[in-house]
């Protein structure tokens, strides 16, 4: 949603956020070029791919065969990151672009909890970089909008949590429900990834 006053729409169009994507050749780095891409007030200007480096995106994916960008190995110039990196991967690839005042925005797992020792139970892994969990926030701008605008460090939450969180949200504030809630959520691909699990 685009709310413009009219002497603020030449100038707001004409401001764009260039924008890398970290590990685009997976599923939701590609979805999220795509998105990218189309945004008015994005520049898509560097994406990497550690199996696709040196080869450009539209041979690897023909349907993002306008975008005319060649996959590297590091990730170039840019305002601002997101890492499609898998779990457990994204925490370390993410502190170089923090430490350089990069916001960034992360599509895995890696900062959704606030407490370290969560991720052994629910990913099965020990977290690489627990100094950063405090400052993360988990990004649904329907409910910490200001909080996703000021932070540098944005968890993006999944798709179970999104659906479940927004369709709950109003019934836990006006106090409907208890603490005991089921939620029976299903997923296509989107939720595997690419690879056979």
């Amino acid at each position: 949603r685009l709310h413009l006053r009219s002497g603020e729409v030449g100038a707001s169009l004409m401001s764009q956020t260039t924008v890398g994507i970290i590990n685009v050749a997976g599923y939701a780095g590609v979805e999220l070029a795509r998105l990218l891409y189309q945004h008015p007030q994005v520049e898509l200007a560097s994406v990497t791919g550690r199996s696709a480096a040196g080869q450009k995106l539209g041979k690897i994916f023909p349907h993002l065969a306008s975008i005319d960008l060649t996959i590297e190995a590091e990730l170039g110039k840019v305002d601002l990151a997101f890492s499609a990196m898998p779990h457990k991967e994204s925490a370390k690839e993410v502190i170089p672009f923090l430490n350089r005042g990069i916001k960034v925005v992360d599509i895995s797992a890696d900062f959704r909890l606030k407490n370290a020792a969560e991720y052994q139970g629910w990913y099965d892994f020990t977290h690489s970089a627990p100094q950063l969990l405090k400052q993360a926030v988990y990004g649904l701008p329907e409910l910490h909008r200001s909080q996703v605008t000021s932070t540098q460090l944005v968890a993006n939450p999944g798709c179970y949590p999104t659906g479940a969180i927004l369709a709950l949200a109003p019934a836990v504030k006006a106090k409907l429900v208890g603490p005991d809630i089921i939620v029976d959520s299903k997923s296509g691909v989107s939720g595997a990834g690419r690879t056979l699990s």
